[in-house]
């Protein structure tokens, strides 16, 4: 549910036209949703191309996140990582999605969704990992990925339902950018299997750790 908002006209429409690109779906904007992080329900009062529907990717990021965006078919190949924004000025999301950079900005996307596999397999990384955790999400946030695509953009403004303890007029709404990048996935896997083998981490992990680090790496892509 997380989305970013620009005053960039992006190629939506073409990639929305284009074989293989996640197609639009109609919804209704004023659809109420939950936040996926927060818990807060809302509705959509604006959007980008405010007279088509929402893209398919973003539909499936508002009901479910990134897992529900990357099991689109059109991303049976590749991978989908999702950068976003929020606040309550738009023309200062407009010049961030504007500054946004692949080879500055991907790193840390890559780096996020590694450190959430981690933490999908046990609640404490750092514990079961040891240092070797920390260490390769400090080494895939360095790392020099190349290959990522940035696909498309949107933005949405959201307007918060109130809660019992509030009057409608104090629901608070604001902006949303979000940017679609996209990997092939064998070009990750071969990456990731470099920023793997790149990490010395110190202290050195117990021989339990190591074991469990080597389990999660035979089997890091599934599910993520």
């Amino acid at each position: 549910m997380n989305i970013i908002k620009l005053s960039v006209i992006l190629a939506s429409l073409l990639f929305a036209s284009c074989p293989g690109y996640p197609v639009r779906r109609t919804l209704n904007p004023l659809e109420t949703y939950e936040a996926v992080q927060e818990s807060v329900p809302y509705i959509i009062t604006d959007h980008k191309n405010s007279d088509e529907p929402l893209p398919e990717w973003v539909s499936k990021w508002l009901e479910g996140g990134i897992k529900e965006a990357q099991s689109l078919d059109a991303f049976e190949d590749r991978l989908v990582f999702i950068s976003e924004n929020k606040g309550s000025n738009f023309n200062a999301l407009g010049l961030w999605n504007n500054g946004f950079s692949l080879e500055q900005d991907f790193p840390r996307l890559a780096a996020a969704r590694i450190k959430e596999r981690f933490i999908s397999s046990t609640p404490f990384p750092d514990e079961m990992y040891g240092s070797f955790f920390i260490h390769l999400i400090r080494a895939a946030s360095d790392a020099p990925w190349t290959g990522a695509v940035r696909e498309d953009d949107f933005w949405i403004r959201r307007k918060y339902l109130p809660t019992e303890d509030e009057v409608p007029e104090e629901a608070r709404e604001e902006w949303v950018f979000l940017i679609l990048v996209t990997m092939e996935k064998s070009l990750f896997a071969s990456q990731l299997d470099a920023v793997f083998r790149s990490v010395n981490p110190s202290p050195r992990p117990s021989r339990e750790q190591t074991n469990a680090v080597n389990r999660i790496r035979d089997r890091f892509l599934d599910d993520f």
